[in-house]
C-alpha cells in the first residue's frame, strides 16, 4: 500500500520541488526591471527624489553653507539582502526600493556661528535623540558641547555634536575625525543598482580634499532618510503572480 501511495504521489512531489525551484530563479532580471520602471514605481521614486531635493537645496540655502556634491544610491533588492528585521520573510515582498542620498557641503567660519543660522533656516525639525540631559541631535546639544570642551558638568563624555530629525541627520569635521569619503563611483552588477551624483563628473573624494585643503573648510555630511532611518524606502514590490513573478 504504502509504495502505491509513493507511486501515486510522487510525480506531484517531484512537480512540487520543480516548482519551487523556478520559483527561486524567478523572476529574470528583466521581469525585475519592468517591475521597478513601472509607472506608480517611477511616480513614488519622483516623489522621494522630489523630497529629498528640496532638503538638499534648503542647507544649500544657508548663508556660509556652500553645496559641494549629493549622491543618491537607488537599489531595488530582496528583502533578505537588506537584512530587513522587520518581515519575517519574503513571502510578501518580492523587491524593496530604497534611497540612500547624501549630500557634503563646506563652511569657512567656525560651525559654531553657522549652526544658529541653519536651525533658523527651517530646514526640518533638528532635536535631541533621547530624553537624556547629555543626549545629542539638537543645536542647543552641539552648541554646549564646543562650550564645555564635550563634557557634563559631573565630567562624562557628551553625545557627539551633529543634528538629528526624522527625515535627516547632519554631521560635519571634527579634529581628527572627519566624515567619511563619498561613495566612489563604480559599476553595478544590475539595472536595480544606479547610482546618480551631483555635479555628475566629479572625482567626490576629491572635491572634499580640495575644500578642506587651506585648513579653514569643514565639510558637512547631511544623510537623508525617512522616520529615523539613515534611508527612505519608497515601494515594495509584491510578489505573486504565476511563480512569484511580483505584481505591477
Amino acid at each position: 500500500m504504502e509504495s502505491v501511495l509513493h507511486l501515486l504521489l510522487y510525480p506531484l512531489t517531484r512537480l512540487w520541488d520543480v516548482l519551487q525551484e523556478l520559483r527561486g530563479r524567478w523572476p529574470t532580471e528583466r521581469r525585475k526591471a519592468a517591475l521597478i520602471n513601472a509607472p506608480k514605481v517611477r511616480a513614488a521614486r519622483a516623489a522621494e527624489l522630489e523630497r529629498i531635493q528640496g532638503l538638499v537645496a534648503a542647507l544649500g540655502a544657508v548663508e556660509g553653507v556652500e553645496h559641494l556634491l549629493t549622491q543618491v544610491r537607488d537599489f531595488s533588492v530582496p528583502p533578505r539582502a537588506v537584512l530587513d528585521r522587520t518581515r519575517l520573510s519574503d513571502a510578501d515582498a518580492l523587491l524593496i526600493c530604497r534611497i540612500h542620498a547624501r549630500a557634503y557641503y563646506v563652511v569657512r567660519e567656525p560651525v559654531t556661528d553657522v549652526l544658529p543660522r541653519i536651525e533658523a533656516a527651517d530646514v526640518t525639525e533638528w532635536r535631541a535623540r533621547d530624553q537624556r540631559p547629555s543626549a545629542g541631535g539638537s543645536v542647543e546639544h552641539a552648541l554646549r558641547w564646543y562650550r564645555d570642551g564635550g563634557l557634563t558638568p559631573e565630567g562624562r563624555r557628551m553625545d557627539s555634536p551633529g543634528l538629528d530629525s526624522a527625515v535627516a541627520r547632519l554631521s560635519w569635521d571634527r579634529p581628527d575625525i572627519p566624515c567619511p569619503d563619498p561613495e566612489p563611483k563604480r559599476p553595478y552588477p544590475t539595472a536595480r543598482f544606479t547610482l546618480d551624483q551631483t555635479p555628475p563628473d566629479a572625482d567626490a573624494a576629491q572635491l572634499l580634499r580640495e575644500a578642506r585643503a587651506d585648513g579653514r573648510g569643514v565639510v558637512l555630511e547631511l544623510v537623508v532618510g525617512k522616520d529615523g532611518r539613515a534611508y527612505s524606502e519608497y515601494h515594495v514590490v509584491p510578489r505573486g503572480g504565476l511563480l512569484g513573478r511580483g505584481r505591477l
